[in-house]
């Protein structure tokens, strides 16, 4: 499915709200790929045509649920690395705190990580706006451990792509369908030896 991210006119953004509240209801009674945009012009008690004039197609309104749920349940707030030098330790708890989200999401909102994996298959726009916000707040506490002197890397852009790669199989949901541990490995043990690679770089 082909997403586009443009919204048709500039609507009030109670109108986008509704329509993604709507939406993230059909999407958790029908699933991603069943819910229609009748479907949550009925929830709305309002036309499919209202719809369409304030989100172009389905693809753009499911790309925009996708959006809303990795913002605000699938991220983390951004941590701060305090004067006495924590970056190890925040980006341990950055990188752990994302897979228990998405596990959990995996495990108890089956249809919105359902909907969650249709967005990182597709490279839908939502999910590559979480992915680079990710590696912001990776690299912000990078940058942050640097400064202090905790952390070695030079190139903290280099830095923080190279340890969100080696963590990935954490925050792909494509990836963790299935636990991480079938392999031997636990989410800690892996996290803990991408974090001590960047005091060694």
């Amino acid at each position: 499915m082909e997403v586009s991210n443009t919204v048709s006119t500039r609507p009030a953004a109670g109108d986008v709200s509704g329509i993604l509240e709507a939406g993230t209801a059909a999407c958790r009674l029908y699933g991603p790929s069943k819910t229609n945009v009748a479907d949550i012009a009925r929830l709305l008690g309002k036309s499919p045509a209202s719809i369409y004039r304030i989100f172009p197609s389905k693809a753009a309104i499911l790309d925009a649920i996708a959006g809303r749920f990795l913002e605000t349940s699938l991220r983390i707030p951004a941590l701060t690395v305090d004067k006495r030098g924590d970056a190890a330790s925040c980006l341990e708890e950055t990188a752990l705190g994302h897979h228990r989200l998405m596990s959990e999401a995996r495990d108890g909102d089956h249809k919105m990580f359902c909907l969650v994996v249709l967005a990182a298959e597709g490279g839908w726009p939502s999910f590559l706006r979480h992915l680079r916000a990710l590696q912001a707040d990776v690299g912000e506490l990078i940058h942050a451990g640097v400064a202090s002197g905790e952390l070695k890397p030079a190139n903290v852009d280099v830095a923080a792509s190279c340890f969100c790669a080696s963590v990935i199989s954490l925050w792909d949901p494509r990836l963790i369908r299935a636990p991480l541990d079938v392999q031997g490995i636990s989410a800690h043990a892996l996290v803990s030896f991408a974090v001590a690679g960047l005091s060694k770089i």
